[in-house]
């Protein structure tokens, strides 16, 4: 299966281009979104929609249960804009039909051209299958607006087709399928089992839900086949997998990332670790505390902590003030994010408790930003930071002519989405291209900025095996974080 061209015309609006996309997708004589030989009926896969995708919210969202972020940009259940229906000229707006020039030519079948190290082929050409939640299947022609669960999909989707251009035009030759996993198991499981474009891939791109992401990325392991997850944080969905390359960094990537820049400026007697009493909140200090130990070595005293009981949210009988320097700064660190109203009544707190003379700064979790109650005067007066493995400058010269560009093939601005799917498929398709089949064992020499973030992997070795030369490979990380600062109102990359 090839991928073939986007043949439409930029359209007005934010969303109709995303109609117009499955429209033209319903009407190929070769849909893109293969359907996967499913046992269940149709009355059986209405009942799934309400487990269509895993209940998140936000673009950085932690998971309670796993202490793992999720990624999403557009929550999968928001609402969308209506659209309206035209009537539009066939000859000016063609669909997208199969007989269209495609990135790559289907004729072209993959030959060896010599293998390098870790048995990485390097081929003349490469198969890539992106598996994705397009919901195709809740498509409705007669319907006035897109099923709201697809938009995720179609925005990473828009991304990655333009990054195939621009890779054909390099001269880097691609095969792609376009695959839609529908966020179901039973779906992910048949195209595992009977898929042909899945069964010839030389790498794999999504899919979305977590269970859907431990289906393939344990086929990945079992078929030795390369395996790219771009949203899943989760540390824990395969093991001893070395095929496995996860995008999103961990919570303790972000933990690590906090604790060394506040340390390049504060030193360790100048921090507060700060979280309620519970469990699952209190064992996230240890990553801090194993972060001081690798940045300054054993012999440090550990950070501070202080644990706020849950049943005082309010605060109303904490005292901050011993924890406050005087003509000096204190650093709190609050490792929280799923309950706004703590970090609220925190932040409150202290800048009731601080004096002129008391100077802080407080580094929060990405979902921070995503916070609706807070007043933004705290995150500005405390000196808020966050870690985010995703800023995009929007004065940026690279950032503005990709704007331009997708807006002028989707007649739409980007989604974080969409900056994401350019992003993975355009370094993916280029390690392939310099590296070959098993490219991530060559993820530590490439470091290059693109436009959402900077990929920086790392190996993530097997639990047990410190101490070990050549230690076996559990899987590779993305460990590249940005720490941004609240300033002038908004977050944005510091100094």
């Amino acid at each position: 299966m090839t991928l073939v061209q986007n043949l439409l015309r930029p359209l007005n609006g934010s969303k109709t281009f995303l109609f117009f996309l499955l429209f033209g997708l319903s009407l190929s004589s070769c849909s893109l979104f293969k359907p996967a030989q499913d046992s269940t009926t149709s009355t059986d896969k209405d009942k799934k929609t309400n487990k269509d995708l895993d209940p998140i919210q936000g673009r950085k969202v932690f998971d309670p249960e796993t202490g793992t972020y999720v990624i999403v940009e557009e929550t999968p259940s928001e609402k969308m804009d209506t659209i309206i229906w035209k009537d539009l000229p066939a000859d000016s707006y063609p669909p997208i039909t199969s007989e269209s020039d495609g990135f790559t030519d289907n004729s072209n079948t993959p030959e060896v051209i010599r293998i390098d190290n870790y048995g990485s082929e390097i081929l003349t050409s490469y198969n890539i299958s992106l598996i994705l939640p397009f919901f195709s299947h809740r498509y409705d022609v007669s319907a006035t607006e897109i099923f709201p669960k697809s938009q995720y999909a179609l925005n990473f989707y828009a991304g990655a087709k333009m990054a195939f251009d621009e890779l054909s035009d390099e001269g880097i030759k691609l095969n792609v399928s376009v695959l839609d996993s529908k966020a179901d198991d039973a779906v992910v499981r048949d195209l595992l089992r009977s898929n042909e474009d899945i069964a010839a891939a030389h790498l794999i791109i999504g899919p979305y839900q977590r269970n859907n992401v431990r289906m393939v990325a344990d086929y990945a392991k079992r078929e030795d086949v390369t395996f790219i997850s771009p949203y899943s944080a989760t540390d824990d969905l395969s093991n001893s997998n070395p095929n496995y390359i996860q995008v999103s960094p961990t919570l303790q990537s972000h933990c690590e990332a906090i604790t060394k820049d506040a340390l390049n400026k504060y030193d360790p007697s100048q921090v507060v670790l700060v979280c309620r009493d519970k469990q699952d909140e209190v064992e996230r200090l240890k990553f801090f505390q194993d972060a001081l130990i690798l940045e300054k070595g054993m012999g440090v005293p550990p950070f501070e902590e202080l644990k706020i009981n849950v049943q005082s949210l309010d605060l109303a009988n904490i005292d901050l003030l011993p924890f406050l320097e005087l003509q000096d700064t204190t650093v709190f660190i609050l490792p929280s994010f799923s309950n706004e109203s703590f970090v609220y009544s925190f932040l409150r707190k202290l800048e009731v408790s601080k004096t002129p003379s008391n100077f802080v700064v407080v580094y929060g979790m990405p979902q921070w930003m995503q916070y609706e109650r807070v007043d933004y005067d705290y995150f500005e007066r405390l000196n808020v930071h966050v870690s985010s493995d995703t800023y995009i400058d929007p004065y940026a010269n690279e950032i503005q002519f990709f704007k331009r560009r997708y807006y002028d093939r989707y007649g739409a601005l980007p989604t974080d989405q969409a900056y994401l799917g350019y992003d993975i498929v355009l370094f993916a398709g280029r390690m392939l291209q310099k590296y070959g089949t098993k490219f991530q064992y060559s993820l530590d020499q490439e470091e290059e900025r693109y436009l959402h973030t900077r990929f920086q992997f790392g190996k993530v070795v097997m639990p047990g095996t410190t101490g070990m030369e050549n230690r076996p490979v559990d899987h590779f990380e993305n460990k590249y974080l940005n720490i941004l600062k609240f300033s002038d109102y908004q977050f944005q990359l510091q100094n």
